[in-house]
């Protein structure tokens, strides 16, 4: 009688489950409390989220540094952002491109102390989208400048934000890289090159035109056919977007153009991508919710994870000890948060000490 050949395949017996279990449904809360007491338990006081130091922490710099020395800026009556005093003689940083008004005479501070004033623009620094403006008075901003070498990765930092009419508020998080260069993204034109081109066409077709983008602005119109940028020919698509992107936002360039056979040159300031294009984010973009105008281009940051918004940026970025290790100035998507680290605020401002002077009349 012959032997029964054995199947190779693997003969799978069925598996309950284990949320089919009443008695597992019954017992899981009881484990997972014990897991997460005995996480918290091996984690030290500085490091969780609960812990005495973080609370303490982030109570003084609730009540005592963020009130002295975070300002809420307004353009009228519209709220434009936060600034930072980071001078006794009360100067105040800010993020620029938040404050960009057409009209700064109308820029006026409230706070520390609730107090109002018209302030004036001192000075900008356009390479870290930073602007200077005069408190009017002197000031102790109530804090001491810190040390970013001595974060790490994880290290928890406590963020000045807008508060309500009781004054500015502070948010925690952690660090989550340190001192990386966020490479600039270029300018836009507002303009979708979709269509023909080539040097056998004559340029690149324009197929679509962002509605009151800087291209609309300017007279570009749905057809037109783009083959020079600032004089230089440009007849293939890649090119020609390389081309406009070497350029950053606010940079006025000059493009020529084809419309029915006849040739134009026109003027064109260029627009960050995020506002000319807002309607064309992406998934995480729109999770994200609303983000910074410039969130690119800044050779040196302190990347973090407090919760923001982009109204939040020029304000304050603490250590536990309440030292000042940098000034928010990204809102980049929904975890990416980025701060010019304090030791590039003090260089700039010293660079700027003499236009400061200056504009003071001292």
């Amino acid at each position: 009688m012959m032997a029964k050949k054995k199947s190779s395949r693997l003969n799978w017996a069925p598996v309950k489950p284990i949320y089919h279990n009443m008695k597992f449904l019954r017992i899981f809360p009881l484990l997972l409390a014990a897991a997460l007491t005995l996480n918290s338990a091996t984690l030290s006081t500085k490091l969780r989220t609960d812990g005495t130091e973080l609370r303490a922490a982030f109570g003084e710099v609730a009540g005592d540094v963020a009130r002295a020395c975070t300002v809420n800026i307004y353009a009228g009556s519209k709220f434009t952002g936060l600034g930072t005093v980071i001078s006794r003689d009360g100067i105040v940083v800010a993020k620029n491109s938040e404050i960009d008004v057409a009209d700064p005479g109308a820029l006026r501070i409230v706070g520390p102390g609730k107090r109002i004033g018209r302030t004036r623009i001192l000075a900008r620094d356009i390479a870290h989208d930073l602007v200077f403006l005069d408190l009017g008075r002197e000031v102790d901003p109530g804090y001491e400048w810190g040390d970013i070498t001595a974060l790490d990765h994880g290290t928890w930092v406590v963020a000045g934000v807008a508060g309500s009419s009781s004054g500015p508020s502070v948010r925690g998080g952690v660090c989550s890289a340190l001192t990386r260069e966020i490479k600039k993204a270029g300018g836009v034109i507002g303009v979708i090159l979709g269509g023909k081109d080539g040097k056998e066409f004559g340029g690149v077709e324009v197929t679509e035109v962002a509605k009151e983008g800087p291209a609309e602005r300017a007279g570009v119109k749905k057809g037109d056919v783009i083959f020079a940028v600032d004089g230089q020919k440009v007849f293939e698509r890649a090119k020609m977007i390389e081309k406009v992107k070497s350029h950053d936002p606010g940079t006025a360039i000059k493009v020529t153009l084809k419309r029915n056979d006849k040739e134009m040159e026109l003027e064109i300031t260029l627009g960050y991508r995020q506002q000319v294009f807002s309607e064309l984010k992406n998934r995480n973009d729109r999770m994200s919710g609303k983000v910074s105008v410039r969130r690119t281009g800044f050779k040196r940051v302190i990347q973090h994870e407090v919760s923001l918004g982009p109204l939040d940026m020029g304000g304050p970025l603490f250590d536990l000890e309440g030292r000042l290790i940098g000034i928010n100035i990204a809102k980049a998507n929904r975890v990416e948060f980025f701060a010019i680290p304090v030791s590039d605020i003090r260089a700039i401002l010293e660079d700027k000490a003499r236009e400061i002077s200056e504009a003071r009349g001292e």
